[in-house]
């Protein structure tokens, strides 16, 4: 009962029967580039040679005692951001080209509507331009949906525990984890992390493990109170570190754990309802409504100092050196002296 309250919690009131339809017939979303494939790889496919895990792909690895489905957005990488800036361009100017029509067209209907009273219809178009077109989020081109379906094997461990595992080929950059949100058919459910997550970055050539991350265990109640307002304290909940292990099935390529960071505040595109993942220790912890980069603050502290020693080892070798000058110049100066007060005596 407490494994299915948590993952009740995590997937922000989804049923578990409303999950197991999610997504139905169709496979993860996943970007495509050229002829490298992306999407959910399972045992099966490993096992009879269909599929095959490869160096020029990214892959990440998921797991928990239930079905679970996740959502994740690639940051856009340099060509992304190309792409998308020609693709506005275009746009754009497709848009302005319509304009005089529509324009046209709306000063018809006020010319109608001065003469039948019929004034519907009356919306005067925008003028498009640079400050106000738009062709949607750039973050939502590059959204990444993990489960609940295509698991890569489940079944019960050693111990008799059911487990699901999930591993997803996926194209190299840095995830941020958006929530646990699935696509219902008709709609989008679940909860947006839009008010604190975590990034990581998967490397070609890897499997890079999130493991049980969605079901939040390394949090007690008084982390879980900061997630969300709506969290009642669990009796008995003990903190319990991320369970990265990946099976011995997946080989081949270097496993690795997620290098955790703190990601800041998200758009709620889907308009979901909003809270935001516990405080992570060494991660991520929260100032009221401020997102806290934790490492991010101790690798600044460590430049900081590293930069303060550099600076005090260049000014004692400065000094020293400066020291050895003076030295030089008064030792000079003496035998000097001595030399012109020889040749006085002389």
């Amino acid at each position: 009962m407490k494994i299915l309250k948590e993952t009740m919690r995590l997937a922000g009131a989804i049923s578990l029967a409303g999950a197991a339809m999610l997504v139905a017939g169709t496979p993860a979303s996943a970007d495509d580039e050229d002829a490298i494939e992306y999407g959910p790889i399972e045992l099966k496919h490993l096992e009879n040679g269909s599929e095959a895990l490869s160096a020029d792909r990214g892959y990440i690895f998921m797991s928990g005692p239930v079905r679970l489905t996740g959502r994740f957005i690639r940051t856009p990488d340099a060509e992304d951001l190309a792409d998308y800036e020609a693709e506005w361009r275009e746009e754009l100017a497709e848009a302005r080209e319509r304009y005089p029509r529509q324009l046209s067209r709306y000063e018809d209907r006020v010319a109608r509507a001065r003469r039948t009273g019929d004034d519907r219809g009356l919306d005067k178009p925008v003028e498009p331009t640079e400050e106000n077109f738009s062709i949607g989020a750039i973050e939502m081109r590059h959204m990444l949906s993990i489960g609940p379906q295509y698991v890569f094997d489940k079944g019960r461990d050693e111990n008799g525990d059911r487990f699901y595992h999930y591993l997803q080929a996926v194209r190299p950059g840095t995830y941020t984890y958006y929530g646990p949100i699935a696509f219902t058919g008709q709609a989008y459910a679940g909860m947006c992390y839009c008010m604190g997550t975590v990034r990581f970055e998967v490397k070609a050539g890897e499997v890079t493990s999130i493991g049980d991350l969605m079901l939040e265990r390394w949090a007690d109640n008084e982390a879980m109170a900061q997630a969300s307002v709506f969290f009642e304290p669990e009796e008995g909940r003990v903190a319990e570190a991320i369970d990265f292990a990946v099976p011995a099935s997946i080989s081949g390529l270097p496993v690795v754990e997620a290098d955790f960071r703190a990601a800041g505040k998200i758009n709620n595109f889907y308009k979901l309802g909003v809270r935001r993942l516990p405080p992570m220790e060494g991660v991520l912890r929260y100032d009221r409504g401020e997102v806290i980069d934790v490492k991010g603050e101790a690798e600044l502290a460590r430049a900081q100092a590293e930069a303060e020693a550099a600076a005090r080892a260049e000014a004692i070798a400065a000094a020293a050196q400066a020291g050895a000058a003076a030295r030089a110049a008064a030792s000079s100066d003496n035998e000097s002296g001595a030399i012109a007060s020889s040749v006085s005596d002389d």
